[in-house]
């Protein structure tokens, strides 16, 4: 089942979430699509998962739990479930942008770029279309135009240009491409309009790895926990650059030879 087994159909009763005392508010799917948006903002792909299901299970025919369940398995490398996934969630809603457009982000991660702008074609055909649909055409084209994928995410900036998780979604499409300078042009905008988003600083601290930039990252990874001490990754990171000393340049350097850009 892998990771379908986190997954709901909203065909049972919700659990009932564990709350501090002092909490007023009312827990229903709105409450958990908001945990998980939250979530999926921290890069913690596996419990928003959990909470975009959560919010299934309250309201099935809610189209953001859908969507939000598609991208964390996209983010968490779960391809084929996520074609499946997009498969039942293009069932309910067919003319969704947003989830044609995630459906040709898998489909452009899994190499098939025929497929994959297919479904953004489609979705540019649809209803909905915004920034993330932008940003998903910017990622398919990166498969054969850095040119063309340029002017999409453009397009995708000016429509939400004071947000910095556009930036951030720019940059992980090249990140997954390994176009690691241009990652870092957008990540480094994205601190600039929220310099509290310790995701962002984890990942120019990854790129700046990547392209041998050991102090830059480690500036980054400290940047991180400075903005979430308990953040894991950014600990692991920085342990690591830190334990491999001086030979941690030497061997950036010789991975950047090998498809850094």
């Amino acid at each position: 089942m892998g990771r379908f087994e986190h997954l709901e159909m909203g065909d049972q009763e919700p659990e009932k979430p564990k709350v501090s005392p002092e909490y007023s508010g009312v827990i229903d799917q709105h409450y958990y699509l908001s945990m998980a948006d939250e979530a999926f903002a921290e890069d913690d792909y596996e419990k928003a998962l959990a909470f975009y299901s959560r919010t299934l299970q309250y309201d099935i025919t809610m189209e953001e739990g859908w969507f939000g369940q598609l991208r964390c398995l996209i983010e968490l490398g779960e391809l084929p479930e996520a074609l499946t996934w997009s498969n039942r969630a293009l069932e309910k809603f067919p003319k969704s942008a947003s989830i044609l457009s995630a459906r040709a982000v898998a489909e452009a991660r899994s190499g098939r770029f025929g497929a994959a702008i297919g479904y953004s074609d489609s979705a540019f055909s649809s209803q909905g279309v915004g920034a993330y649909s932008w940003i998903a055409r910017g990622e398919v084209l990166l498969l054969t135009s850095e040119v063309n994928s340029k002017a999409c995410f453009a397009k995708a900036i000016e429509i939400s240009s004071s947000e910095w998780s556009i930036r951030f979604w720019i940059a992980r499409a090249y990140i997954i491409r390994k176009c690691y300078h241009q990652a870092l042009e957008h990540l480094n905008q994205a601190v600039k309009l929220d310099s509290g988003r310790f995701t962002c600083w984890y990942w120019i601290g990854k790129c700046s790895e990547a392209l041998g930039q050991i102090d830059e990252a480690k500036i980054a990874y400290r940047r991180a926990l400075a903005a979430k001490p308990s953040y894991i990754k950014a600990q692991d990171a920085l342990r690591s650059i830190e334990e491999r000393g001086p030979m941690s340049k030497l061997m950036s350097a010789i991975r950047r030879l090998f498809g850094a850009r």
